[in-house]
């Protein structure tokens, strides 16, 4: 084999090692959206939860009565707390 072609292949296989750890970068990138789709799902989720909790307090203290409602509205206003996302916008 010529000088060159020993060069060749050297450079060959550089490339193809090089093309392998792409492709394990990209396939790490893409793993790595995803968690972040999930996890940003998961998010969703919960404040979902949050509001739907806020929702049912609301309507209680809608239907309490008088002396009631002073009771209610302490979990109607923990609800809508836990619901707001901090002034950072990070949820939690």
């Amino acid at each position: 084999m010529s000088q060159k072609e020993l060069y060749v292949a050297k450079m060959e296989a550089q490339l193809n090692a090089w093309r392998a750890r792409l492709d394990s970068m990209k396939a790490r990138l893409e793993e790595a959206e995803l968690q972040g789709r999930i996890e940003f799902h998961k998010q969703v989720e919960a404040s979902q939860h949050q509001h739907e909790i806020a929702c049912q307090h609301l309507d209680e203290l809608k239907l309490a009565g008088e002396q009631a409602w002073a009771a209610l509205r302490v979990g109607v206003e923990l609800a809508w707390k836990d619901l707001n996302p901090p002034a950072n916008g990070d949820f939690k």
